[in-house]
């Protein structure tokens, strides 16, 4: 489906160039409306909502040379996704944009069609609730790493 969508969004700009107008953003900001448009038309098409699995992979947190230093950033980084991908669409989607693709505020709001404010509260809300989410889990770690330590 990525790879339809990818696809399309780029042979939707070679056959319409004159859709991308430099005044309003870059190319990248274009290529990524485009590709949220399509994608959201995907799934309006087959009735679903998109899951987050959509995404790929997000990088994962740098990986240490303990085996159990391995583990327990492997063990953190699947509650990160899984954190996300508890996030409200709109959320997630500023989310992903933001810190993991590296867009700029006004970059996401063009994509969004939306402005900086709404992107920002977004953010708020999304960092918010996964720090709710994730406080447990990390408060917990800090605990065993407080105890090991005295």
């Amino acid at each position: 489906m990525a790879e339809d969508i990818t696809h399309d969004c780029f042979l939707s700009l070679i056959r319409r160039p004159q859709n991308f107008d430099p005044a309003r953003g870059t190319l990248k900001t274009y290529l990524y409306s485009a590709a949220r448009n399509l994608s959201l038309k995907h799934f309006r098409n087959t009735a679903r909502e998109a899951s987050g699995e959509e995404f790929g992979e997000e990088p994962s947190i740098p990986v240490r040379e303990q085996p159990l230093d391995r583990l327990l950033d492997e063990e953190l980084s699947l509650k990160v996704k899984e954190a996300v991908l508890t996030l409200p669409t709109l959320q997630r989607e500023a989310l992903i944009l933001f810190e993991y693709e590296g867009l700029a505020l006004r970059e996401i709001a063009g994509v969004m069609g939306t402005d900086v404010g709404v992107v920002k509260a977004r953010l708020h809300r999304a960092r918010g609730r996964l720090r709710s989410i994730l406080g447990p889990y990390l408060n917990s770690s800090r605990e065993i790493v407080t105890l090991e330590q005295a």
